[in-house]
């Protein structure tokens, strides 16, 4: 009898055992479990790692160098190309592209087909024959020319110019918006900048006001709009170097009154605003206190601050001073040709962050050692500061009138600008990204900053 309970006890425990095993997964069961918790850990790995990597390149800029608003987030620095996006390689951006292949990609294409045409309304020559070539479909802006320093030393006029820019070349190359740089050489007028800054202003209104047929001045966004809506070019008014400000922010007003709508607090001597690149030692070691007045009142002026000569600790005093987009009128890029009035890439990264924008020059010393260019030497910097900053950030300033060495082969003047619309065709930009770096960037930022008084 004990003998038939012990095989009943025994045949129910490995029923027992037999159900719970058909209950409890075992290893061959957890496939599908275990890989999941190994991709949540992955994805988990991935984005701690990337912002490590994130935070790193940010650890890169020198101490204290981010806006006021930048350092109160604990949040790592987001540089422009951290996030994700569609792959696309430059030949997926030619005008020819088949369009999207999946819902995804189609989404994607509505989106930017309603940005574009947002942008439309804000192109005042969206509703020009779409069968023009494309330099005179989009709104061109150069952001610094030099001719009217030969206007008030040499008398030339603007209209046929034998220079670098005149209306004729300008309209050649489809060029609708123009920074005329109201410049004074401190190495002859330091002692009468003032005046010779007022002289230089008054030649160059009178020119303009020569040929209101084709060119007006401009003092505001609206004002640009409008003007260039009219089939006229834009002309407006930067200084290029602060000495003519001496050292009373009423002259700051004064100036801006006459139209000017950015400064640049050096040119290649210091200044009582800044240090300049062009002379290593040191006098403020950045922004004087005077200088970081400044900021302040252009920011509350609706004045553009220009930070292509500046020393590099002015250059991060301006960016942790201002509170509106700072723009480089006509610098080159240390990415491409390191030089010491180029920009690094940890400078236009706060400038992509700030909402500014770099204009490419085309002075050659700035765009390769030899000191020789080509058109494909300025779309070389273009390229490098888009890949560091994104397209949103990067558009041209010539220093046309202004070059002491012959220009890029292929932009001998104004009138070749098609030509840097065919190199970039030729590198794969496709019409937005081309419309936004002759002229849609900066175009944004005048729209931000440049207010009607």
């Amino acid at each position: 009898m004990s003998k038939l309970i012990v095989l009943i006890l025994a045949l129910g425990c490995m029923v027992g055992a037999i159900a719970l095993k058909a209950t409890v997964p075992g290893p061959e069961d957890l496939g599908p479990q275990i890989a999941i918790e190994n991709t949540v850990k992955s994805e988990d790995d991935i984005v701690n790692t990337g912002g490590a990597e994130v935070e790193n390149r940010a650890d890169t800029l020198p101490e204290d160098t981010l806006p006021e608003n930048l350092q109160a987030t604990t949040a790592p620095l987001i540089l422009p190309d951290a996030t994700p996006t569609p792959a696309v390689s430059p030949s997926d951006l030619d005008e020819n592209n088949s369009g999207p292949e999946s819902a995804a990609e189609s989404e994607i294409g509505q989106a930017s087909e309603a940005t574009r045409s947002e942008e439309s309304q804000e192109n005042p020559l969206s509703g020009v024959d779409a069968s023009q070539p494309l330099h005179k479909r989009v709104v061109i802006v150069d952001t610094h020319v030099e001719t009217p320093l030969l206007i008030s030393e040499k008398q030339i006029k603007l209209r046929d110019n034998q220079g670098q820019v005149s209306l004729e070349k300008l309209r050649a190359g489809g060029v609708d918006v123009v920074f005329f740089s109201i410049f004074v050489n401190p190495y002859r007028y330091k002692k009468i900048a003032k005046s010779q800054a007022d002289f230089i202003i008054k030649a160059l209104k009178k020119e303009l006001d020569a040929n209101q047929d084709w060119v007006e001045l401009a003092t505001s966004h609206a004002d640009i709009q409008r003007i260039v809506k009219s089939g006229k070019i834009a002309a407006l008014m930067g200084m290029e170097g602060a000495d003519p400000i001496e050292d009373s922010l009423n002259n700051l007003d004064y100036f801006y009154k006459q139209g000017v709508r950015y400064l640049g607090p050096t040119w290649s001597t210091h200044t009582l605003m800044a240090d300049s690149s062009g002379q290593p030692k040191p006098r403020w070691k950045g922004l004087s206190k005077f200088g970081k007045m400044a900021v302040e009142r252009m920011n509350k002026l609706g004045m553009l601050i220009d930070v292509s000569h500046l020393s590099d600790q002015a250059f991060y005093d301006v960016m942790k001073s201002s509170k509106q987009p700072v723009i480089a009128t006509h610098s080159g890029v240390d990415g491409a040709r390191n030089h010491a009035r180029n920009l690094s890439d940890d400078m236009l990264k706060l400038m992509s962050l700030n909402g500014g924008v770099v204009g490419i020059v085309f002075y050659p010393p700035h765009l390769e050692s030899s000191g020789k260019a080509t058109t494909e030497s300025v779309v070389k910097h273009i390229d490098h500061a888009i890949s560091v900053m994104g397209e949103d950030h990067v558009g041209i300033g010539s220093d046309f009138d202004g070059l002491d060495r012959p220009p890029p082969t292929g932009l001998k003047d104004a009138s070749e600008m098609p030509n840097l619309v065919a190199a970039l065709q030729k590198k794969g930009y496709n019409p937005t990204r081309i419309e936004k770096v002759l002229g849609g960037n900066f175009m944004r930022v005048f729209a931000e900053v440049l207010k009607t008084p």
